[in-house]
């Protein structure tokens, strides 16, 4: 049974929510009050206090070191495990750049893929003459995987790369399947975890897969600039950093130089220490306040809830398979330009979706704080439409 005051509390907590149909999590989550808090308390304490001293850099270090923790605890991870990253695309470039490709090698990745996994794949294609290879999983992305990607596995394989929930359909891939395949060929398996971290549960140790990127801004509601990168502590061995810094060094000494034994080997130097600062607030309060379990049953739920409705607009095909299965609805409406209906519905009823060009579709995201009657107004707008 679902518990009003809780879900108006989480409401309240983020104004977004509730002066517009906020429906595009799976593009930026609305920002709840505690990360704004956390951010600006840090900012004014470097203003105030300044940046230097043994107790400012302390402080700086137990916030770094609580970031990694909190997304360790969300991917069922070890802490050393976890490299801090800017967003997905940059654990998505920094294991895809990690391999020393040559000539003739192959990569294999699927026809779903969002463009932040696609565009390190096609540079290394472009620069080093790798063969990339394009599994086909079907118009829904309903053709299991494992299969598809299979059957292009050859001798000269190097790396797979796929997405657990693809942006375009809300599939979940299982990639489980895909890791067992795979590892059985000893290939490692590097996933896009934009649309899966924060809207289904995810937990790489018994998913079997080696790298796993990840994105604060979206389904996690942190800043900007925030992410998370998960590698295996046994295939550490298959990448090497492409960019070095202060913090991929074990020594933090100019006189030695040796890689750190964790994943924080791929780690640069200093970040925006106040968006790291949102980023352990944000992670605190989905997993105290709103609690990963109900958080995850709620958006299944709005899901399955929204699947079903959409059902009652005329022309309306959906391009999402199974109900309930992720926090993305996708479908097409006959005759209608998708951007186009992403502005009216903006413009008549403060409802905010996105639409996918590639294939003129229109796409949801049934976040935790949404409400059904945001579902039924939604329904309401498109049959008129």
């Amino acid at each position: 049974m679902l518990d009003i005051s809780h879900l108006q509390r989480i409401r309240n907590a983020m104004p977004a929510t509730t002066s517009r149909i906020y429906l595009n999590t799976g593009t930026f989550g609305p920002l709840p009050s505690c990360v704004i808090e956390a951010m600006q308390d840090r900012m004014q304490r470097e203003w105030r206090d300044g940046r230097l001293g043994a107790e400012v850099f302390e402080a700086t270090k137990t916030i770094y070191d609580q970031a990694r923790s909190s997304a360790a605890r969300l991917l069922s991870a070890d802490v050393q495990e976890i490299a801090l990253t800017d967003n997905t695309g940059e654990g998505m470039n920094s294991m895809s750049y990690g391999l020393n490709w040559r000539a003739g090698d192959e990569i294999i990745t699927t026809d779903h893929e969002h463009v932040g996994a696609l565009a390190p794949l096609y540079q290394i294609r472009d620069r080093y003459g790798v063969v990339l290879r394009m599994a086909q999983l079907g118009q829904m992305a309903e053709r299991p995987a494992h299969k598809a990607i299979g059957e292009l596995v050859t001798e000269r394989t190097r790396l797979i790369v796929l997405s657990h929930v693809t942006w375009t359909t809300g599939t979940v891939l299982d990639i489980h399947a895909v890791g067992g395949m795979a590892h059985e060929r000893g290939i490692p398996v590097l996933i896009d975890g934009a649309q899966s971290a924060g809207a289904i549960p995810v937990d790489v140790t018994a998913l079997d897969i080696d790298f796993y990127a990840i994105p604060m801004q979206k389904w996690l509601c942190g800043p900007d600039g925030t992410g998370a990168l998960y590698i295996k502590r046994e295939s550490l061995h298959y990448v090497a950093p492409t960019y070095v810094g202060y913090y991929s060094n074990k020594h933090w000494s100019n006189a030695e130089w040796e890689l750190q034994d964790s994943a924080q080997r791929f780690e640069l130097g200093g970040r925006q220490t106040a968006a790291l600062a949102g980023q352990c607030a944000a992670l605190n309060w989905l997993e105290q306040t709103v609690g990963y379990p109900w958080l995850f049953k709620r958006i299944s739920s709005l899901h399955a809830y929204a699947y079903h409705a959409l059902q009652r607009v005329p022309g309306l095909t959906l391009l999402t398979p199974v109900a309930g299965i992720s926090g993305i609805v996708a479908f097409s409406l006959e005759g209608r330009d998708s951007k186009d209906v992403v502005e009216q519905l903006r413009e008549k009823r403060n409802i905010y979706i996105r639409s996918i060009p590639s294939n003129n579709a229109l796409r949801i995201s049934t976040g935790f704080y949404n409400t059904e009657e945001e579902i039924d107004t939604l329904v309401e707008t498109l049959a008129k439409l």
